[in-house]
């Protein structure tokens, strides 16, 4: 299992390319697991639902489950945090891409656009193995690749790491 952060400004298109990724990665038959990091405090349940109304009762846990699909709420803590849910419940993937959390551990890839008007991250963040951007930027030493090419990001992927 390979863990790699997509890192970059909100509003710079991270999401659009793990979607973009996971579609090319699955052609591949790659198995993708991904998982949305997000800096801000929030509500995940849908307020007022009989699994937030658990939650406010008490519960500890509160478990989710469908026909098709299951989710567990679980309070943050030092033995839930990101790592640990990765160890715990993404070993069987070949690769989990993590949109965000830019202080995890894991090589990252940052994604930038120069119409946001903010300056890249990757100079004052740790393993930034990749830039995505179709802007011109003065830079050196970390790979340019385009974000138009899907492939091409793909294949950085698989051979970088």
């Amino acid at each position: 299992m390979l863990p790699i952060h997509i890192i970059g400004h909100a509003g710079c298109g991270k999401t659009r390319l793990i979607v973009d990724l996971v579609t090319d990665l699955t052609k591949r038959n790659i198995s993708i697991g991904t998982m949305k990091h997000s800096a801000h405090v929030h509500e995940l349940d849908k307020p007022g639902k009989d699994s937030f109304l658990h939650r406010q009762a008490g519960a500890a846990k509160v478990a989710m489950v469908t026909e098709e699909m299951s989710a567990i709420y679980l309070p943050k803590t030092e033995s839930n945090g990101p790592l640990h849910l990765i160890e715990t419940y993404f070993t069987d993937v070949d690769i989990v891409l993590i949109e965000g959390w830019i202080s995890g551990p894991f090589q990252k890839i940052e994604v930038w656009r120069k119409s946001q008007g903010r300056p890249p991250l990757f100079p004052a963040i740790n393993h930034v193995k990749a830039l995505v951007t179709d802007d011109s930027i003065e830079q050196h030493k970390l790979p340019i690749l385009s974000r138009q090419n899907v492939i091409q990001i793909t294949d950085f992927i698989l051979k970088q790491f």
